[in-house]
Formats: C-alpha cells, sequence, structure tokens
C-alpha cells in the first residue's frame, strides 16, 4: 500500500513501486477511518495513477485517470438514515458530451428503488432518483470542460425541484430541465464510483479529490470548497 506523507500521497514511494511501468487503485482508502473503502479487485477496471513510471496529474498535482471501464465500488452505506449528504469533487473534466457515471448507488437505477445516479452527458450533469419500480425524477445541470470544483447536495423527502443543489466553482447552478415526481428516497445501497456497477460508461476524465459527507454541510460548505480550492487551485 502507498500512504501519505504529512497528509499528501506519498508520490515518491508510489513511483519507487511502480518504475518504468503502469500504476493503478485498486483500493482506495476511507479517510474518515470508517473503512468505507472503495476497490476494484479487476485489473482491466482499476484507474490508473502512473503511466509508464510518470505520475498522472492535473495541474502538477497527483490525479487519478479513469477510462470507459474503470471504477469502484464501496461496502453498504446506511442512505436511508441520512435526511441530507453531500459530494464535493475536484475533477478535470475532458469530455461533457458522452456519457459518464459519477456515482450510482445499487447495481442498477432501473431496478433500485432509494438508488440515484450522477452523470454526465451531453453537456449537462444529471442527478437521477429511482422513486418506485417504475418511476423516477431527475433534475439536469449545465456542466462544461476543465478543471473544477462540483459540490452536489441531496435531500431525502422533498419534491422534485428540492431534492438537489448543485454548486460549480462556488457558484450555484439553476436546474437546466427535470422530469417525473415524486418524493425523494434513498435506500441503504453499495456506492459504485466512476462508472456504472463499477465497469461500464465510466467518467474518463481526471479526479483529484472526493468527498462524501454523510449529513448537512451547508455551514461548512464555503470553508470545505475554499480549502479544495486553495490546495489544487481549481478556479
Amino acid at each position: 500500500d502507498i500512504g501519505y506523507n504529512l497528509g499528501v500521497l506519498n508520490t515518491s514511494s508510489l513511483l519507487t513501486f511502480t518504475g518504468s511501468g503502469d500504476g493503478f487503485l485498486p483500493v482506495e482508502y476511507d479517510q474518515s477511518l470508517n473503512g468505507n473503502n472503495l476497490t476494484q479487485t479487476t485489473a482491466a477496471n482499476q484507474l490508473k495513477i502512473v503511466d509508464a513510471g510518470s505520475l498522472i496529474t492535473s495541474n502538477s498535482l497527483p490525479a487519478s485517470q479513469g477510462s470507459s471501464s474503470g471504477g469502484s465500488v464501496s461496502s453498504s452505506i446506511a442512505f436511508s438514515g441520512m435526511s441530507e449528504f453531500w459530494f464535493f469533487e475536484a475533477i478535470d473534466i475532458s469530455d461533457n458530451t458522452s456519457t459518464q457515471v459519477l456515482y450510482e448507488s445499487s447495481v442498477s437505477i432501473s431496478s433500485g428503488v432509494g438508488a440515484f445516479l450522477i452523470f454526465i452527458t451531453a453537456g449537462e450533469l444529471y442527478i437521477a432518483n429511482r422513486i418506485t419500480g417504475s418511476s423516477g425524477m431527475t433534475n439536469r445541470y449545465s456542466i462544461g470542460t476543465g478543471r473544477q470544483l462540483i459540490t452536489i447536495r441531496m435531500i431525502a423527502g422533498v419534491d422534485l425541484a428540492l431534492f438537489t443543489e448543485v454548486w460549480i466553482n462556488d457558484t450555484q447552478v439553476s436546474i437546466s430541465n427535470s422530469s417525473g415526481s415524486g418524493t425523494s428516497i434513498f435506500t441503504d445501497q453499495v456506492l459504485y464510483r466512476n462508472a456504472r456497477a463499477g465497469v461500464s460508461l465510466g467518467f474518463n476524465g481526471k479526479r483529484q479529490e472526493s468527498i462524501f459527507y454523510p449529513s448537512g454541510q451547508s455551514a461548512n460548505r464555503v470553508g470545505i470548497q475554499t480549502n479544495i480550492k486553495n490546495y489544487y487551485t481549481l478556479y
């Protein structure tokens, strides 16, 4: 395992380990110490962090490189007990037109009541929630390419217009389109990151930081975003 040096990825140890070869991420450890690690046991589906002996970077800082088939999965998360949860994502989007999954709970949102799906396609960020076995609701937000910080708030027990909020580079983004109806519901599920079921429609850009909070962060949002922005010089 490659660890951290004063809170920063130990790139020296990483490059010593990989030599002139490639380096991949079979496990991304939960830094909250709750043990909810992201794993991918299939080598062909692991995210890449070293390419032919060179560290993959975005703005000179380490990043993981996604692919159409690269992703990972957590153990089950008790979403049902959360009134809201948040994602903070420092990413570099190279393609905002192809369908690429950022997160999906359950193996398939199509059959998982209470599951959610977050993906990019056709210049928009889609956030969907399966309400019943045959219905759901989706909010869409315009999204561009390049390095950016995406903040997503998801709220349980509310209607279509209220169940998601999105900020890009600390600016709240309005819903560009929406569909469906109902009341948002989230059930206990595993969480797939970077690809659908961890193996398809993968995000093919770069990620530098992913933070998940299982509780309200409205009071802390600006501070969290500022820390991430300053470290990665995002905007």
